[in-house]
């Protein structure tokens, strides 16, 4: 587990690239009708745009939870030192949800390719989820150590931003005025925000 947590923590920056890279990927399938939660839409059986935007979105998560694990990882937190609980606490969440988010993704790729509909649904949900909100916790976990300061702001951005598209995509069955292009637009620019952040931390020694 050593091992993996340092490949990880030394390639976060990359993997923070190429998992906000396939997240663009996935905002650009679901407005061109690949996967935005339009129910008419995940009904299509053939290899087509639909099924490699899913896959893209899966793909997505699990390179972006490894992220956020990485992150943490690189930068020491959670921190060794003993400090008040709820000093601790956000980061070893954040970490966990990370892990778990990228596992969620793995699968969600994996149930697409296989057209395995309800665990695909399942999967992409609780991984869209589980990594913002890991990215948020390490982020007020960051924001309280001087030598991590300069990544709180644009990992709690990232965080901020994931919750909000997926809040976006769960309006679209329910307002009218929620256009997929709306949904879409979030989502891209939460894809991109994460290509600046890892482009941030592959510039940057902690």
């Amino acid at each position: 587990m050593n091992w993996i947590n340092r490949q990880v923590a030394s390639g976060a920056g990359w993997l923070a690239i190429g998992g906000g890279l396939l997240w663009i990927g996935y905002a650009v399938a679901s407005l061109s009708g690949g996967d935005a939660g339009s129910g008419a839409l995940f009904s299509m059986p053939a290899f087509n745009s639909a099924v490699l935007g899913r896959i893209s979105g899966g793909g997505a998560l699990l390179l972006l939870g490894l992220a956020v694990a990485g992150t943490a990882a690189r930068y020491g937190l959670p921190s060794n030192t003993p400090e008040p609980f709820y000093s601790t606490v956000p980061s070893r969440f954040g970490v966990a949800m990370g892990w778990v988010g990228a596992l969620a993704g793995l699968l969600a790729g994996l149930a697409a390719l296989l057209h395995i509909e309800p665990a695909y649904h399942a999967m992409q949900l609780f991984g869209a989820l589980l990594v913002p909100i890991g990215a948020t916790l390490v982020a007020i976990d960051a924001n309280r150590h001087e030598t991590t300061c300069p990544i709180a702001a644009p990992l709690f951005l990232v965080g901020a931003l994931g919750l909000v598209g997926l809040l976006a995509q769960a309006l679209m069955p329910a307002a009218s005025w929620m256009q997929p292009v709306y949904a879409a637009l979030v989502l891209a620019v939460g894809g991109f925000v994460w290509v600046r952040f890892g482009t941030l931390l592959t510039l940057r020694r902690p």
